[in-house]
């Protein structure tokens, strides 16, 4: 009984570091143009959370999960998905990311569609 416990302890485990890893979480911060910010937290567990504000008012909250794929040197794909979201206006998806670590971990760059957003580590 206590080796098939183990078994699939271990393939939880196994599927969860292959899902999100330590290198991009933290509580991170972006400024973006006509006075909009995000305020990020993202989980090594999977989870993330994100508040919007546009001149300093909440515009969009959500949280989620997501899934990370590293490719080299603190580079990789991470796709969000929202499980709840409280929006003023637009619509929410499932977003998926280009992402790119610098500064030893301090920076975070997300690029999806051709717009990049730099976010500051808190």
């Amino acid at each position: 009984m206590r080796i098939p416990v183990l078994a699939a302890l271990f393939s939880i485990a196994m599927t969860t570091a292959a899902l999100a890893d330590s290198s991009v979480a933290g509580n991170w911060h972006a400024k973006l143009d006509g006075g909009v910010s995000i305020d990020m937290t993202v989980s090594p567990d999977g989870a993330w959370s994100s508040r919007t504000l546009q001149r300093n008012k909440v515009v969009r909250q959500m949280k989620g999960t997501y899934t990370q794929t590293p490719a080299d040197n603190g580079t990789g794909t991470i796709v969000f998905t929202p499980t709840q979201v409280s929006v003023k206006n637009g619509p929410v998806q499932t977003e998926t990311d280009q992402y790119e670590l610098a500064d030893n971990g301090r920076r975070l760059k997300l690029t999806s569609e051709g717009d990049t957003m730099d976010f500051q580590k808190r």
